[in-house]
This record gives structure tokens, sequence and C-alpha cells, in this order.
């Protein structure tokens, strides 16, 4: 902890969105260095698994390990990520204690995965018209509006992925 005192209640929807933009900030421009690193073995182009073969795939498994490393130290050390430090606002445990390397691991891994079904339904909702595959989608998308609504609906201000991993996210005085 960091010596800021919490008010006991949970940090709204609008504060961790809030949040999460400014971290993906923050986040982008870690991929953006670690692309500009990698570029050198590409040649200039383009780092994608289809044309880059393994050196793509690893360039991929870098990002989402780079990802990883900002999120687990942030919430690891002292619970906060520079987004939620500017929004006022820490994770923690239901009993008080900053997160393991365990507990940010399944908070991390619930988020991405909701995260990537959310990508793969607007890629499947882009095609104009009507479709079995616009249903397939908006299902994909279902996994990150839950997640995110039940915050609000929830009588502990938790999202679900607080919820599995038993962790709140409390605002700061």
């Amino acid at each position: 902890m960091d010596g800021q005192s919490t008010t006991g209640t949970p940090a709204g929807l609008f504060r961790r969105l809030a949040a999460m933009c400014y971290d993906l900030l923050l986040l982008v421009a870690l991929w953006f260095v670690a692309t500009f690193a990698m570029l050198p073995l590409t040649g200039g182009e383009a780092i994608l698994a289809s044309s880059q073969g393994l050196l793509g795939q690893l360039y991929h498994a870098l990002l989402l390990l780079l990802a990883l490393a900002y999120f687990g130290l942030c919430w690891t050390r002292g619970g906060q990520t520079l987004g939620m430090k500017a929004w006022r606002i820490r994770l923690e445990t239901m009993d008080g204690r900053p997160l393991r390397w365990g507990d940010a691991l399944i908070r991390f891994t619930i988020g991405a995965v909701c995260l990537w079904l959310a990508v793969l339904g607007l890629w499947c909702l882009r095609a104009p018209g009507w479709t079995w595959r616009d249903l397939a989608g908006a299902a994909l998308l279902l996994p990150l509006v839950v997640n995110l609504l039940w915050i609000p609906r929830g009588s502990a201000g938790q999202s679900l992925q607080d919820l599995v991993g038993r962790l709140c996210v409390l605002r700061l005085r």
C-alpha cells in the first residue's frame, strides 16, 4: 500500500473505463517501441504470422507478454497502473492485501479473453446486412459487456473478473 486510505466504496464504471483508456494509450506506446525494435529483423516489413512465420508468432507473444508485464507489475506493486493512479482507484484483494502474481494472472487472463472475444465479435459484425455470422458476433461481445455491466449492478461494485479473483477496485480519498 502507498499510505493512501480508501473510502471503502467501490470505483464506478466510468472511473474504471477512463483508467482503462489511459492504460491503453500507455500500452500502445510500449507496443510501438517493441515493434520498432523488431523491424530490423524483418527488413522493415509488417510483422505478420502469415508472412514472417515463427518471427511473427514470437512478435505477437512478445506483445502479450508486454501487456502482462505492465499490468502484473503495476498491480503487484501498489495495486495501481498509471491510469488507475490518475483516476485515483486501487486494486486489492477482498481482505485488503496487495495482489500476488497469481491474482494478477487470473485477472489479466479473464480480461484478455473477454477483450479477445469482443474483438472477434466486432470482426464478425463488420459486413453489412444480417446473417448468422452477425448473431455469432453479437454472442462474442456478450462476455465483455456482461463483465463491465456487472460493476454497477453488483452489490459490491465488482466486475465478473473481480468476483472470480476475489478482488475489489476501490476509490482513493
